[in-house]
């Protein structure tokens, strides 16, 4: 069993469109298809905007179905200038930069160690970066359909939508750390799967780019993300 998540419905379609169903699963407002996505038993469904709506339906997920993997996949905007419209950026990891405790000593986006319950005082390590699991990642980056680019890169994720404005006021941060797309899910999801023990793989579509240009046509171009990101899902999963 595999999970498959978007933020947006939209994000979706294509998934949805590409699946024998088996089953509808409804939770709270959520709904969930669960059938065979590229020859693969999965759960397909999306969580809503922001990262605790993101971070509650993997960790429901997880726990209901315990996928063997677990794959967010959507849009993005640009933290690079070679980005366009319509690439695709594959995360080597995600990081919230939205997380702040530089005035404990941390850097931006970590978060401090966990210690133990058992009483045995083991730690884990502090954590900022959510690793793309490395067997996936190795799949997707043999992904090769022309037309636009595709790149791996560092996503971060955020509860603000990154204005032009927020893009200008973190710059040190976005050059420091070499940051490819900005989402507002991501990193949260990969929170969920590591706590959870899951494999985890993301990836985006980029949206809007630095110098601020959007799609003119917002439906089409949504109808195309969500089929790259079939194709992409699909190319792992039958490779």
């Amino acid at each position: 069993m595999y999970a498959i998540l978007t933020a947006l419905e939209s994000e979706l379609e294509c998934f949805i469109e590409k699946t024998s169903i088996k089953a509808i699963d409804i939770w709270n407002n959520y709904k969930f298809v669960v059938g065979v996505f590229a020859g693969q038993d999965c759960v397909i469904g999306y969580t809503g905007i922001g990262k605790v709506n993101a971070s509650v339906v993997v960790s429901h997920i997880i726990e209901k179905y315990k996928p063997q993997s677990f794959f967010y996949t959507g849009i993005a905007g640009a933290l690079r200038s070679d980005l366009n419209i319509g690439d695709v950026v594959i995360a080597g990891d995600s990081m919230q930069w939205d997380v702040n405790l530089t005035a404990f000593g941390f850097k931006i986006g970590e978060l401090p160690s966990i210690v133990s319950p058992s009483g045995e005082n083991k730690k884990t390590d502090n954590i900022r970066f959510y690793k793309t699991e490395q067997k996936l990642l190795g799949k997707a980056l043999k992904w090769n359909p022309g037309g636009f680019k595709v790149t791996q890169g560092r996503i971060i994720t955020g509860d603000s939508f990154f204005t032009t404005i927020l893009r200008d006021y973190k710059a040190d941060l976005i050059q420091e750390l070499d940051c490819s797309a900005v989402d507002m899910e991501g990193a949260a999801a990969g929170a969920a799967c590591k706590i959870n023990n899951t494999p985890f793989f993301l990836a985006r579509v980029i949206s809007d780019t630095t110098e601020g240009k959007t799609p003119k046509r917002f439906k089409v171009f949504m109808n195309d993300a969500s089929r790259k990101m079939s194709e992409l899902v699909e190319h792992i999963l039958l490779t």
